[in-house]
């Protein structure tokens, strides 16, 4: 009985270490050439093709690739578990879908989807035929972004602020930016579009489009925090220089952020506090080879630190897999980054511990 108990446990255990993301190293590498993992290359409305991908979001849980197929008026649903190419159509009849956010919740994951030209944000549940509006208009609806309890981020470009909607009591107030004042000051956005709520500090990162840069913003702040790029005041492609940043997503454990730095046709990083990024995948200019884009527009990863990146102008969703995750130094081995994972393992053994402590006393 003991013995089976223990096992038991074990199983439970060593499954959900299975399925926890890695840790990302500051000095990570990517193949730099890339895996079409959805859409052909060419625009098309088939179950195999995309067009014009505006969003991605990457359900971790079940390794399945959400794409919002702006062309195409739809949300399809890739399975990164098997080799099959073809998508599932589970949101549609969305007029112009840019960002999407997928969330899960007691009777499975939730989309929800920012609507540029309908200029809302709908929810679809799961086996939904028709989304519901969530607050009132979102005027050329950019980014979206969800915390804890449900409340809805959305990037109003043409009126140059991020809103919050509340479930709880239906309103909702200006976040970012001020309500059509167009500025380069740190209280000012100009054309936001991307979102990333990091709901450990709950901070709100906004890819600021037209400032070229991505701005931080605290609860309650009245203005944000630059902590990638500045204005821009030419189209160089320097790694101090952002151009349409539109995509943006954050490691919440090292607050590096990720770019997707669409004019300039690459990703970049972002260390905190940095002057200027790296590129980690693309900046070999526009084109359609595995080590270009075409206007990528978002970027997200899986648990194994894969990267996938959605090439707008190219109609797919390329992966780079990660090759290198090694720390920065090899001092910096036990150091707060890496030390997770170990006092996971310490909780797993101390709970097992505790289990079988309370089986002897019991039996």
């Amino acid at each position: 009985m003991l013995n089976s108990i223990i096992y038991t446990f074990t199983l439970v255990f060593y499954f959900h270490a299975s399925i926890e993301s890695i840790d990302i190293s500051p000095c990570a590498k990517w193949d730099p050439n890339g895996k079409t993992v959805a859409g052909t290359g060419i625009s098309g409305a088939g179950a195999t093709e995309l067009s014009m991908p505006k969003g991605i979001f990457m359900l971790k849980r079940t390794n399945t690739l959400y794409v919002a197929d702006f062309g195409n008026q739809r949300v399809q649903m890739f399975s990164l578990n098997t080799s099959h190419e073809s998508g599932t159509t589970v949101a549609f009849g969305i007029d112009s879908p840019s960002k999407i956010y997928v969330d899960e919740d007691d009777d499975g994951p939730s989309i929800y989807i920012s609507v540029f030209i309908g200029n809302r944000v709908e929810k679809w549940t799961k086996g939904a035929l028709k989304g519901i509006q969530l607050g009132d208009e979102c005027r050329s609806c950019f980014g979206i972004a969800v915390d804890e309890e449900k409340n809805v981020y959305m990037s109003e470009s043409d009126r140059q602020r991020v809103i919050k909607w509340s479930p709880k009591t239906n309103l909702t107030v200006v976040v970012a930016g001020r309500t059509d004042e167009r500025g380069s000051g740190n209280e000012y956005l100009s054309t936001p579009d991307g979102l990333y709520f990091d709901r450990t500090t709950d901070d709100l990162y906004v890819a600021d489009s037209g400032n070229a840069r991505i701005q931080k913003w605290g609860k309650n702040a009245l203005t944000g925090i630059e902590v990638a790029g500045s204005n821009w005041t030419d189209w160089a492609h320097d790694t101090e220089i952002l151009a349409s940043p539109n995509g943006v997503w954050v490691d919440e454990q090292t607050k590096i952020v990720y770019i997707s730095d669409t004019i300039h046709h690459r990703i970049m990083r972002w260390m905190p506090g940095a002057l200027v990024g790296v590129i980690i995948a693309g900046g070999n200019g526009e084109g359609n080879a595995s080590n270009q884009f075409n206007t990528p527009t978002d970027l997200t990863f899986d648990r194994e630190g894969n990267l996938y990146v959605c090439d707008n102008w190219n109609h797919q969703i390329q992966m780079f897999s990660i090759i290198e995750n090694k720390p920065c130094h090899p001092s910096s081995i036990g150091s707060s980054l890496y030390c997770n994972r170990y006092m996971n393992w310490i909780m797993i053994i101390t709970i097992l511990s505790i289990v079988t402590w309370i089986v002897e006393k019991t039996f």
